[in-house]
């Protein structure tokens, strides 16, 4: 199975042991599901988007204030270290299996 972090690692685990098998650092938070397809070349592969966004995944910009309770409509408030765990990003990533 596989997981993605708020702070950019996308991990294979052993679905029975949950042991990590497999690791990689991208460059933004891992906020949504992988998927896996068959390629034309009759391989396996895992893709994930890496990138925060929305109101609360906005946090992370350079452009809002932490100093302000108002911004990305109050979602400072809630996910304030974003900016210390990720960068926006906005990058697919694929790997072969």
């Amino acid at each position: 199975m596989f997981n993605g972090t708020l702070d950019g690692w996308f991990r294979a685990l052993d679905a029975r042991s949950e042991k990590l098998l497999w690791q990689f650092k991208t460059e933004s938070g891992i906020v949504g599901n992988p998927i896996t397809f068959l390629g034309p070349d009759g391989k396996q592969y895992v893709a994930v988007y890496s990138g925060v966004g929305g109101g609360l995944g906005s946090v992370a910009f350079p452009s809002i204030s932490l100093d302000d309770p108002t911004a990305a409509l109050g979602g400072v408030n809630a996910v304030r270290n974003v900016k210390k765990e990720t960068l926006p990003g906005g990058a697919l990533y694929v790997f072969a299996l």
